[in-house]
């Protein structure tokens, strides 16, 4: 009887563990795969787990009927597979000693319970890790060049903004007011304090060089629908890296709500920089 509920156990472990690795790795697979597979590799560990080749023999039939014995899969979800074994087994194995005077169907649901938190705190962590890689990748360091200044910004290559000044159709890009604000000539860093966003069109704080690169940007925001802002033309912008770009001649409109830029950046690209 003791050999069948471990048996049971080890089952429910491992198919937790292969669905857990199946969900974060995107490989589609059949449930029923996946119960197979955990059934098979608990025997052998039952029956020869006490033995190194019993041991890597469960271990190969867990991962190799779950994901076609692939080799590719031994590479991707393998090391997944062995990762989540161990913590969920160095868990159990640590909490047991204070699970002895519980009876076995007791300890059977603690164990699950406790299984299943623990993949669904890995499986959230694993989607944020990947989540922040992926946006690492459209991060860029880069230079502006804007009035004469070369200014140094971090920038974020948004594939959502698809802003568009309206007379040209030139790409519009973003950049936080407040990290650009002292490289900003003193007669415009002025207009900009004066300007009013109740009163858009009313440009005549600022200076007829300035005024020659305004253009009225309308944008629909959560805050406020159809708002319209200054945006600015910029002489270039050259993004570093193993692939360099030069965006030449397109708009700037400067902002103070920073705090929204993704990864700690000063600026958001148009999608646009993507695919030049």
């Amino acid at each position: 009887m003791y050999g069948e509920w471990l048996v049971l156990i080890s089952t429910v472990y491992n198919f937790l563990t292969l669905l857990f690795t199946a969900k974060v790795t995107g490989y589609h697979v059949r449930l029923r795969k996946l119960l197979v597979s955990s059934f098979s590799s608990s025997l052998v560990a039952v029956l020869f787990g006490q033995t190194i080749v019993g041991s890597v023999v469960s271990l190969i039939l867990l991962i190799g009927l779950a994901f076609d014995f692939k080799f590719s899969s031994f590479r991707k979800q393998g090391p997944i597979v062995v990762i989540a074994t161990v913590a969920v087994g160095g868990l159990l194995t640590a909490i047991q000693p204070y699970l002895k005077s519980l009876s076995l169907k007791q300890f059977f649901i603690i164990c699950i319970v406790l299984a299943i938190c623990l993949l669904v705190v890995f499986a959230k962590q694993w989607h944020f890790v990947k989540k922040e890689q992926i946006s690492n990748q459209f991060v860029r360091e880069t230079n502006l060049t804007i009035f004469n200044t070369v200014i140094p910004l971090k920038a974020f290559i948004d594939s959502g903004n698809q802003c568009q000044e309206p007379m040209s159709g030139k790409p519009v890009h973003f950049i936080s007011y407040e990290a650009v604000r002292k490289h900003l000539p003193e007669n415009l860093e002025k207009s900009l304090s004066e300007w009013q966003q109740a009163e858009p069109y009313n440009v005549s704080m600022f200076d007829r060089e300035s005024q020659q690169v305004i253009r009225f940007i309308r944008l629909s925001t959560v805050q406020q629908r159809d708002a319209v802002v200054l945006g600015f033309r910029f002489e270039k912008w050259h993004l570093l890296g193993e692939l360099p770009l030069i965006i030449k001649e397109e708009y700037v409109v400067f902002t103070k709500m920073a705090r929204q830029f993704p990864q700690s950046t000063s600026a958001i690209l148009h999608f646009s920089a993507l695919s030049q």
